[in-house]
């Protein structure tokens, strides 16, 4: 038996209606002529295999196919009402043509159903009625019921793949479907218009036609729903192919609503349908809080190997997208779950469709883009954070939320789903973790909305984000040096002081997990939060110097922290030079700093030494980590407060100063260079260098200790470049 491939090209994964055509046709033809038919997406067209040749599968639409008996009496615009248009339905109710005697029963049954109202049923009339159509309807016309209505209990809900229960306003499908087969179709005698066949052809194979139609198509295709890119007709209705609409109602039948659980796991009345979740107003470049309207968003489903219908309704039918044990509920859910195959076997991507408001209060189903699908264990990364990122959107959309928080809420939504859509990106990772860090300094800055909300800190990442996110780059190594430093055992038994983070964000340094610390009045900000977050070099500075200031009452000596990576000495001299890009230090370390550093992070080689630099090395030799054991180190900041108000050259010599009281003689007797350097050495002090580092430095700067008196000491010229 020969099988004939049909590549239809007029039957794209996007637009909506185009998807729909697809599976509609699969249906029709497996239903009605080729049980053995299958289906299948290729470079995102569809594939009709079947024993028909393209002659044999036009002649099948245009003499055999029996349209379903898809009707809606409980609409109004339905056709069943006195101001109803009833082009289409006054001749299809007394028609004899064999194949539209479903059509014509239907009819007869839903004017009965309808008795002598004047006007479509409301609330719970309306819901007795669509519960009568689920007990008498058989067949077809019930898996359109299906697809078009969710009975929950007494609660009536509408899948928003139908709009509200088979209409869009007062645009009725049914009524729309049977006046496109009118367009087609003698209604009399079931022979098809001259130019059927034409536009059968543009409808499947995309070939061109002037005999487009001007229709009312609603939401399923926003380029010809109206706008100032539409596709539009000389009297401003929207160009269609009445096989469009035909054969895209004919394939929404095949996402009938299976169980009710899936709509009590969105917790989204209006998207019941397969592989439906929560608007999420994220991952797209036009994407606006209005975009989260209560319709959701729907994901239809992409396939490589060739599927019976039955196999596509056994699909739809299962309909899940899972993250562990919970449903999906948004689309980050969606792309988690893909990323783990925790959906329906065969399927090779997804096509994301939102549910909007566009051009007034038109609904569209708006395409959202292409999501493959596939095992990408790192995804799993996202679990530690979807809870609170999940709570902060929740907290951006309240009412009395700023902003700026709703804007925040959806730059960090898109790079989770950046993340989960390419995890081997590892840019991805890096953007992701500097707006984690920004949504947390977000909520420092508005410590009343915080409280009030209950929100907590970033949660302990695991080490493996340091990892999945390195590439190598000086930035990223001086970004985690800076960011992994563990508070120091202090002298006394209790630790009394603040690690990195808590320079950035006031933290409980009682709770056993990042909580924020508060008081009677919120959160307890106070002079330790000296990241601001607008100048990375004024940042580290202000750490550096408020560290120093407080060793004696925290009872730490020098700056009281203890590296877990370091940066080599070529790094920190890049850094001093002003050839890194700051912004990039400060967004990466912002966001490291929840590494959970108690757990051992990768191992990390450090090139061999090299730009050891004497001016750096004249300040760093004065605080040092107190475990190096390469001196004592100093709890006096003025040299500091030097060199942030430009005067290098004094407080190089009082630096000197402090390393001879130490028993350390320095090969410089002063430092000089302008205020720009002065500034990047203090906070070169907060990036952590290695003990084997430290001392090269000091073999760099001081005399030996058997060195003999008349050794000459230098002056030392900073203008730029490495000495």
């Amino acid at each position: 038996m020969t099988v004939y491939l049909h590549d239809l090209d007029g039957c794209a994964a996007s637009p909506h209606a185009h998807y729909l055509k697809a599976i509609g046709l699969l249906r029709l033809v497996a239903e009605q002529d080729d049980p053995e038919a299958r289906g299948y997406w290729r470079d995102e067209r569809f594939v009709l295999a079947t024993v028909l040749d393209r002659d044999a599968l036009r002649a099948f639409l245009l003499d055999a196919y029996h349209p379903t008996a898809m009707v809606a009496p409980w609409n109004g615009g339905s056709g069943f009402y006195p101001k109803d248009n009833t082009d289409a339905i006054e001749p299809f109710s007394v028609t004899t043509a064999p194949r539209f005697s479903a059509l014509r029963a239907a009819l007869h049954s839903g004017r009965e159903l309808v008795g002598d109202r004047d006007k479509s049923p409301k609330d719970e009339d309306k819901a007795e009625m669509i519960r009568t159509c689920r007990n008498t309807w058989r067949g077809a016309q019930l898996e359109w019921l299906n697809a078009a209505v969710v009975l929950a209990g007494d609660d009536v809900k509408y899948p928003a793949l139908l709009g509200t229960g088979g209409n869009d306003g007062r645009l009725d499908f049914t009524n729309n479907f049977m006046q496109r087969l009118t367009d087609l179709f003698d209604a009399a005698t079931g022979s098809p218009h001259p130019d059927a066949a034409m536009l059968l052809d543009s409808s499947l194979f995309g070939t061109a036609t002037d005999g487009l139609r001007e229709r009312a198509i609603g939401q399923f295709l926003p380029g010809a729903a109206g706008g100032a890119n539409s596709t539009r007709g000389f009297s401003g209705s929207s160009l269609i192919n009445p096989w469009d609409f035909v054969l895209m109602l004919e394939g929404a039948i095949v996402f009938a609503v299976a169980a009710v659980r899936r709509l009590e796991g969105t917790g989204v009345s209006q998207a019941a349908a397969p592989f439906a979740v929560r608007a999420q107003a994220a991952g797209y470049a036009s994407a606006a809080a209005s975009d989260e309207s209560v319709r959701g968003e729907q994901w239809f489903p992409l396939w490589r190997m060739p599927s019976r219908l039955a196999e596509v309704k056994s699909l739809m039918r299962e309909g899940r997208m899972r993250t562990g044990a919970s449903g999906a509920r948004n689309a980050i859910d969606a792309v988690r779950s893909f990323a783990r195959l925790g959906t329906a076997r065969g399927v090779d991507a997804f096509v994301r469709f939102g549910y909007m408001e566009r051009n007034g209060q038109s609904n569209l189903a708006v395409p959202l883009g292409t999501w493959s699908v596939g095992l990408k264990p790192d995804v799993r990364l996202i679990d530690q954070i979807e809870p609170w990122v999940e709570r902060f959107r929740r907290a951006a959309g309240s009412d009395h939320a700023p902003a700026a928080l709703a804007r925040m809420s959806r730059r960090l939504e898109d790079a989770v789903l950046a993340v989960c859509g390419e995890p081997r990106m590892k840019t991805y990772w890096q953007v992701l973790l500097g707006r984690l860090g920004e949504a947390e300094d977000e909520l420092v800055r508005r410590p009343k909305f915080t409280t009030e909300d209950g929100i907590q800190p970033l949660p302990e990442l695991k080490p493996e984000w340091a990892a999945i996110a390195d590439d190598g780059s000086a930035e990223f190594r001086i970004a985690l040096a800076i960011a992994t430093q563990r508070l120091a055992q202090p002298k006394s038994s209790k630790k009394t002081g603040t690690g990195i983070r808590g320079h950035c964000v006031p933290l409980d340094r009682e709770a056993s997990w990042p909580r924020f610390a508060t008081n009677a009045h919120g959160l307890t900000l106070g002079p330790d939060q000296s990241w601001k977050g607008r100048d990375l070099v004024d940042d580290l500075a202000a750490i550096v110097i408020r560290r120093v200031t407080r060793a004696r009452t925290w009872s730490v000596a020098g700056l009281g922290l203890d590296p877990t990576v370091t940066a080599p000495l070529a790094m920190v001299a890049q850094f001093i030079d002003g050839q890194v890009d700051d912004a990039r230090i400060a967004r990466l370390a912002r966001g490291l700093m929840s590494v959970n550093t108690t757990d051992d992070l990768p191992p990390r080689s450090d090139p061999s030494f090299e730009h050891a630099d004497a001016a750096h090395g004249v300040f760093r030799l004065l605080w040092l980590p107190e475990r190096y054991e390469l001196g004592v180190p100093s709890d006096d900041p003025t040299a500091l407060r030097l060199l942030m108000a430009g005067r290098i050259d004094a407080a190089s010599q009082l630096a000197i100063k402090r390393l001879v009281t130490r028993g350390v003689r320095s090969k410089l007797r002063t430092v000089i260079g302008d205020a720009r350097l002065a500034r990047r050495l203090v906070a070169a002090l907060a990036i952590p260098i290695s003990r084997n580092d430290a001392k090269y430095l000091q073999q760099t700067v001081c005399v030996p200790t058997r060195a003999r008196e008349t050794d000459p000491h230098t002056t030392l010229s900073r203008t730029g470049g490495h000495t």
